[in-house]
């Protein structure tokens, strides 16, 4: 076959696959966002009326001007709060309203709060298409908690491992796993990888402030684990499958095959398990806390191991005995095995922050049952288009030590 025919073959295949992928990515955009009528307000038209609802007007006319989505939400928030104490009477004005703020809660991935905004739109002025796109995303939402009902309690381990709190100097030790065959490392990619984890901390830093956290400093050092012939033969069968037939370490492997490629690791950095690399390490940079990421460069799920109390002591406080918690394990790690590569930045940028949460001693939200509309922002419940979308809700903060008191929520928190 000629050379010009094989390139336009090629061309066209990758012209479908591309428009696949715009068609997956949009099918669960609102289908009424194009077709919006956005009226400006025009006080010439009824001054008697403009003058006694200018406050709301002239927010609503802002927020028609607005091309910044972040203030334009806290605008349309403050313009229903304004048109509810003034009994404002247009609703076909508030549906609107509404249906904008659905459209900037769906493109931030935070579908339930999509989902309420349509519904108050319905209850203002009925539209059979906006119910289509309740059903749509109501669907759509149904697919992402498949795992929802797996738990019933939140677990949170504060203090524990040698992370501790997210607080303070901490060294983050980024270990780049090389085993030569599916998880192989360029100096670009590396780079790429080390500008998402200095984005990712950036956040941390960023929502620490909102509980009055400043005393964050991240150490960040780099390794390069190869050259150990075990990180080549460590398999683990996959599930269902002949024995004949392995794939490398997955979230899915056993404990067994986990710890040895995680032993194997450590030993191609001259260390004879996590305990005493992060021991050298945190000793060299002279601090405490210390965090292990081993990032493996496949599409796979990424995990953490974090640690939990294993003893237990009688303490007094305040003249009153009571019992305290506290954690001799070291064995605490995040496992990312997300591939680096351009259409996933905002997948890795995710990862990183969720599973580094983990070893900090924050708990999944996204399997708990009641926490279905329980802090759907959070980090460690729902994934948002970008992580500048995610939030730190009080209960992640009081598991990663950024607040004292333990919040409320519609399930047991536990501390084990």
């Amino acid at each position: 076959m000629p050379n010009g025919l094989l390139s336009k073959i090629f061309a066209l295949l990758a012209f479908f696959c591309l428009l696949l992928i715009i068609q997956s990515e949009d099918k669960i955009a609102l289908t009424n966002s194009s077709i919006i009528n956005k009226p400006k307000i025009n006080p010439l038209q009824n001054k008697e009326h403009f003058n006694k609802y200018k406050s709301f007007y002239f927010l609503y006319n802002k927020i028609i001007d607005a091309k910044d989505t972040e203030n334009n939400l806290k605008l349309i928030e403050q313009a229903l709060i304004i048109a509810k104490n003034q009994g404002f009477p247009d609703k076909s004005i508030l549906r609107l309203l509404h249906i904008l703020a659905a459209e900037i809660h769906q493109s931030r991935w935070h579908f339930t709060y999509a989902i309420k905004s349509l519904n108050k739109a319905q209850r203002l002025v009925f539209d059979s298409q906006v119910s289509k796109d309740i059903k749509r995303l109501r669907s759509h939402l149904s697919q992402i908690d498949q795992e929802r009902g797996l738990k019933t309690q939140y677990i949170a381990t504060k203090n524990t491992g040698p992370s501790k709190y997210l607080n303070g100097r901490i060294l983050v030790a980024y270990v780049f796993v090389d085993d030569g065959l599916s998880t192989r490392w360029s100096n670009k990619t590396k780079f790429k990888s080390l500008q998402v984890l200095q984005s990712t901390q950036s956040w941390q830093i960023e929502k620490a402030k909102q509980y009055n956290i400043s005393g964050i400093e991240f150490v960040n050092r780099t390794y390069v684990a190869r050259k150990n012939p075990l990180l080549k033969q460590l398999k683990s069968n996959k599930m269902n499958l002949p024995r004949t037939k392995v794939e490398t370490v997955t979230f899915k492997s056993s404990n067994k095959a986990i710890n040895q490629f995680v032993i194997s690791t450590m030993n191609s950095l001259g260390a004879k398990d996590v305990n005493e690399f992060l021991l050298k390490e945190m000793k060299k940079n002279q601090v405490t806390q210390a965090v292990l990421i081993l990032h493996t460069n496949q599409d796979q799920r990424s995990f953490a191991r974090r640690c939990g109390y294993t003893h237990q002591r009688q303490i007094q406080v305040n003249g009153v005995n009571k019992t305290e918690l506290f954690s001799n394990c070291t064995d605490e790690y995040v496992m990312l095995m997300e591939k680096v590569k351009r259409n996933r930045w905002d997948k890795l940028h995710y990862a990183q922050a969720h599973e580094v949460m983990h070893v900090f001693g924050a708990a999944d939200l996204y399997n708990i049952k009641n926490a279905i509309n329980y802090a759907v922002t959070d980090i460690m419940n729902y994934q948002s288009k970008q992580l500048q979308n995610s939030d730190v809700a009080s209960i992640t903060a009081y598991a990663i030590g950024w607040q004292e008191k333990q919040p409320n929520a519609p399930f047991t928190i536990l501390e084990r």
